[in-house]
């Protein structure tokens, strides 16, 4: 691999000849490329907020100890490389999880793929690049899922035998131990959500009563492994709850937004938001995707007419309306007064494959099924005031977008008064601006700029692209890109690149 990184301005929209119309609002003030060749893993990029990015990936470049090379590169948030080095890990080892938190980044690597065997966690300084290793031992076999920093502590989350864990591992004593009342039957975690006011953290639970009722609880625990609080939601009628967001836990009121749907059914007809009291005082609002006043917004403009009236026609006659979506809930916002919910609708796409041949009893023809990932329909934001009441809803289309991992595809910036959502696939930076009074200011699309107008991509990997919220307006977009240039004497040549742009709505 020929190491080559370079940071370029990008050009203005006047001079690459582009309508400013079609770009004027989205900006991408730098870049940084690294050429790798075919056989390279891609960077794992983690946002350092403020002080800027940390890249590392493995390296094929074994040690004659039989430990393995792994590449750290950090870079300021004008993307200028800070420093670069390499650390030995033994070759065994394989990522598992990795967070960041005020300065500080926690990678998490396993030993082989049993697991009951102790886990390896490297305790970065971001800024120095000074390391502090830990061997996290397991008391129990936990598949692990969710990895959060707390303070200086950190939580893993995961299921033992179908049942949910959360382990606390305290990075100053060096000490372990498994939270309580959480591994029970019929349970799974949803998320951990740090907050970083107090050091507190809020661990959502899906689990289903004596009942059978599908329901989210709230727990809420101090930095130190300490229960604040335990709450489960009470769903009124014969509603289930699926999924569910939560704001910090400040001592008063949490406000939690989700999906619902019927019983004995993993699809959601609507959305719920609730408010917690610190006395257990509950309550509980629904809103049918039918009630949301542009949930078909995604869709073509005739089509959409078309599905609207259908509905109005079957609440004239008072009939049922049953819309069945898999959406996934990814974030819930304070905003001042309001809180701002997002989601992705999506589905699990399945294709066949046929063989035939020759056997004992002559010939045969048989054909088996194999899951080819998730397709993302489109993305939802929707605000509430702090009693529950919508406000406003938008959708954002996603054009039936592939991923092999349900994976969080736009992401959602507020900004005094509006909100900026950003999508980026194959090659391409997709803005919706929504604002305070919930209008639509402005939608635009842009192609990821690139350092030189000579330059031609000839090639997006589709499944490495994504975007990612940065800090303040920022947002960074990486992927890999095949791309041809044309020198000054007429000869092309090409490079395969890892890059990142920083981006903002302007």
């Amino acid at each position: 691999m020929r190491d080559w990184i370079y940071t370029s301005f990008i050009f203005t929209l006047l001079f690459l000849g582009i309508a400013p119309l079609s770009m004027s609002q989205i900006v991408q003030p730098e870049r940084i490329e690294i050429e790798i060749d075919n056989n390279s893993d891609n960077y794992v990029v983690v946002s350092a907020e403020e002080r800027g990015l940390m890249l590392f990936r493995e390296t094929e470049a074994r040690q004659k100890n039989g430990t393995r090379l792994w590449e750290f590169i950090y870079y300021d948030t004008d993307l200028n490389e800070k420093w670069k080095r390499s650390y030995e890990l033994n070759s065994l080892l394989s990522l598992r999880g990795y967070d960041y938190d005020r300065g500080q980044l926690c990678i998490l690597f396993q030993k082989g793929q049993y697991q009951d065997k102790a886990m390896e966690m490297m305790n970065m300084e971001v800024a120095s690049g000074d390391t502090a290793y830990h061997s996290i031992r397991r008391i129990v076999p936990v598949n692990l899922e969710f990895f959060e920093i707390i303070g200086q502590t950190v939580v893993l989350g995961g299921n033992v035998n179908y049942r949910p864990v959360v382990v606390h591992y305290d990075m100053l004593l060096r000490k372990i131990r498994v939270l309580p009342d959480i591994y029970r039957e019929n349970g799974e975690i949803i998320d951990i959500i740090p907050n970083k006011r107090d050091n507190t953290f809020d661990v959502l639970i899906a689990e289903v009563t004596p009942e059978k009722v599908k329901t989210v609880t709230v727990k809420a625990y101090d930095q130190y492994s300490n229960l604040l609080q335990s709450a489960p939601l009470k769903p009124q009628g014969r509603r289930n709850l699926l999924d569910a967001q939560v704001t910090e836990f400040d001592g008063q009121k949490q406000f939690l937004a989700g999906t619902y749907g019927p019983k004995r059914s993993r699809y959601s007809r609507g959305l719920f938001v609730a408010t917690l009291s610190p006395n257990g005082e509950q309550q509980m609002r629904y809103y049918s995707y039918a009630d949301l006043e542009n949930f078909f917004g995604y869709m073509r403009e005739r089509r959409e007419e078309r599905v609207k009236r259908r509905l109005e026609k079957k609440k004239q006659e008072g009939r049922k309306i049953r819309l069945n979506y898999r959406m996934v809930v990814h974030e819930l916002i304070a905003d001042g007064d309001k809180y701002i919910m997002l989601g992705e609708a999506y589905y699990p796409k399945y294709n066949s494959y046929y063989y035939s041949g020759f056997g004992g009893y002559g010939s045969y023809r048989d054909n088996n099924m194999y899951f080819d990932g998730y397709r993302y329909t489109h993305a939802i934001a929707v605000c509430f005031d702090k009693k529950g009441e919508l406000l406003w809803d938008h959708a954002f289309k996603l054009d039936n977008a592939k991923s092999m991992q349900l994976k969080q595809l736009v992401h959602v910036n507020s900004q005094q008064d509006r909100v900026v959502l950003m999508y980026s696939f194959d090659g391409e930076i997709t803005s919706k601006v929504i604002q305070d009074n919930g209008e639509v200011q402005d939608v635009a699309t842009s192609e990821v700029a690139l350092p030189r107008p000579e330059d031609e991509v000839r090639k997006n990997d589709k499944e490495v692209f994504g975007i990612q919220k940065w800090y303040d307006e920022y947002f960074y977009v990486h992927g890999t890109q095949d791309i041809r240039s044309i020198a000054d004497s007429g000869l092309s040549s090409t490079r395969k690149v890892f890059f990142i742009n920083k981006v903002a709505y302007n």
